[in-house]
């Protein structure tokens, strides 16, 4: 895997200042990603920004890990919503037009 496309877990939770268990839990409810490159975790930079979002939820908003996982499922399932009407939204738009 390409490191440059990586940070270790220890280098984002020293940044963002949060425990590295609170990285490592939500690994365990499956909201993100870890990869182990030569010994060391690590997390996708694609992933920082969702990563960001969870932050928010448990520090700032005080919200727990369930809480968390419930909140993340129906986010993607809105945005998996949103992504088909927009695909039906342009089929429509085609078959309009003819």
């Amino acid at each position: 895997m390409d490191r440059e496309n990586l940070i270790s877990i220890q280098e984002f939770c020293t940044l963002y200042k949060v425990p590295e268990t609170f990285i490592t839990s939500l690994y365990e409810y499956e909201l993100i990603e870890i990869t182990t490159e030569e010994n060391t975790q690590c997390v996708r930079i694609t992933q920082i920004k969702n990563i960001e979002k969870l932050i928010r939820f448990h520090y700032e908003m005080d919200i727990n890990l369930e809480g968390i996982h419930a909140i993340s499922g129906l986010l993607n399932r809105v945005e998996s919503l949103q992504k088909r009407i927009k695909e039906l939204d342009n089929k429509l738009r085609f078959y309009e037009e003819k």
